[in-house]
């Protein structure tokens, strides 16, 4: 029987925590991390900064520079780690079969539930919301790499200038391949801009380019 993995994001975390702990942060351009001047960088940025070109592990100089007026927000992590604690004792009072990957990010297996994966995923996400006030996107599908794939597609499909997405896509078993076959072949788990660069160069663009080369030749490759 196929799995059913659910695997859950927390939208742009540190900031998100930022904005709980002092909301009038809340719709202002601002990044987690260090000064500029002590070559620090950004390890989280708000949507209002994204907006105006603002990334993770973007230098803070550069940073400032393109977003003059950026506030900077120095780190806290302990605080993240007990934030993001809360998020994943709801997840563990969900199931067992809890996965996490990062401080903000993990998977759930939920074959074995009875309760509807839909209904299911919108409760959880809205639980986060309402008692934790976190914004999360949530991808289901029969495995984690297209779950984890989903929860991304939800985010691009669902912005709304300066807002978290609240990403929300559930992959029907039988249809991965065609769920994957038009994505960008950087938006695979592990394939990054060298990867991507080289694929570029071969004429791959997307994850069913990729499907259709046969293995033995992309290995030469």
């Amino acid at each position: 029987m196929p799995r059913t993995i659910l695997h859950l994001d927390l939208d742009a975390f540190y900031c998100s925590v930022e904005e709980v702990e002092n909301p009038e942060l809340k719709g202002k351009p601002f990044a987690v991390g260090g000064k500029p001047n002590e070559r620090g960088v950004v390890a989280s940025c708000s949507y209002a900064a994204r907006a105006k070109g603002v990334r993770s592990a973007m230098p803070m100089s550069k940073a400032i520079q393109l977003c003059r007026d950026l506030i900077i927000v120095s780190g806290r992590h302990k605080l993240y780690s007990e934030y993001s604690e809360h998020v994943m004792s709801k997840l563990r009072n969900l199931t067992p079969l809890v996965e996490q990957i990062s401080i903000d990010e993990a998977f759930l297996d939920i074959s074995n539930l009875d309760e509807d994966p839909t209904r299911l995923a919108l409760d959880l996400q809205a639980d986060i919301r309402v008692e934790l006030q976190l914004p999360s996107s949530i991808g289901i599908a029969s495995n984690k790499l297209v779950a984890k794939i989903a929860t991304e597609v939800g985010k691009k499909s669902n912005k709304i200038k300066d807002m978290p997405p609240f990403g929300f896509t559930i992959v029907p078993v039988g249809k991965e391949a065609e769920f994957l076959s038009p994505l960008p072949a950087n938006m695979l788990w592990g394939v990054g801009p060298k990867t991507y660069a080289r694929l570029s160069e071969l004429g791959i663009k997307t994850i069913g380019d990729i499907a259709q080369w046969p293995q033995k030749e992309l290995i030469n490759l």
